[in-house]
């Protein structure tokens, strides 16, 4: 039978935290009684990730490994993890421990209460650097400018979508960009998105790849999405 619920969980060189991370999951979701399914995507990692994940998978059986000989960036490895998906609903959520599982359990039963085929978080309350947390409302900021849209937070993860609206929006982005794709398709097609909000947590360790070439990654997409070059 295949599961209610799939969650994407792309890793890059998340060996020291990964197994915690999947291990809260786990828990919470069979407390839960949920029929769900973890999809780890080694995404060219260098550490000990692809072993870690292996080992999860081998006792696990709800958790399905996929494995990438090279890095395809933060949008590409998730939708390597999709494309493997099988649940009914499928989305993502981070491998540095950030996301509460609980709150994807609360995003899941939202689509079902509120019968929407797309939900996302809405950190109401963020555990990162001062810069982190402007950075995000710049970005924010001339999103809305571009695309006026009644939803908040646009990069905020976990994100789930029905598999029909998943076909729907055809989501495509190869590097930073998913996040923000998700809303703007949403929009175009007019699928509503429920929304709930959270506390984005400090990661376990390590930090975000994000960087400057990042932002203008995430510029130059705006302007394509924007003008209907995307």
């Amino acid at each position: 039978m295949s599961p209610e619920l799939s969650i994407v969980v792309p890793a890059y060189n998340e060996g020291e935290h990964l197994a915690g991370v999947v291990a809260e999951m786990t828990d919470i979701f069979g407390k839960e009684g949920l029929n769900y399914e973890i999809v780890i995507v080694n995404n060219g990692s260098r550490d000990d990730t692809p072993a870690i994940i292996d080992h999860l998978a081998l006792n696990n059986p709800r958790i399905h490994a996929v494995h990438l000989a090279q890095n395809r960036k933060y949008s590409g490895g998730i939708l390597a993890g999709l494309a493997e998906a099988r649940g009914e609903v499928m989305g993502w959520s981070h491998a540095d421990g950030q996301a509460d599982p609980r709150d994807i359990v609360r995003l899941y039963r939202a689509m079902r209460e509120q019968n929407c085929e797309l939900a996302k978080a809405v950190r109401k309350e963020r555990h990162e650097s001062p810069w982190r947390i402007v950075q995000g409302k710049i970005w924010y900021g001339i999103f809305q400018l571009l695309f006026w849209s009644p939803y908040r937070d646009v990069n905020a993860t976990p994100k789930l979508m029905s598999r029909a609206a998943a076909a729907v929006l055809k989501l495509d982005s190869r590097d930073w960009f998913l996040d923000p794709e998700f809303v703007i398709k949403a929009l175009r097609h007019d699928l509503r998105i429920c929304e709930v909000e959270t506390v984005w947590r400090s990661r376990r360790s390590g930090s975000t790849r994000a960087h400057l070439l990042t932002g203008l990654e995430f510029l130059k997409n705006l302007i394509l999405f924007r003008i209907g070059l995307r």
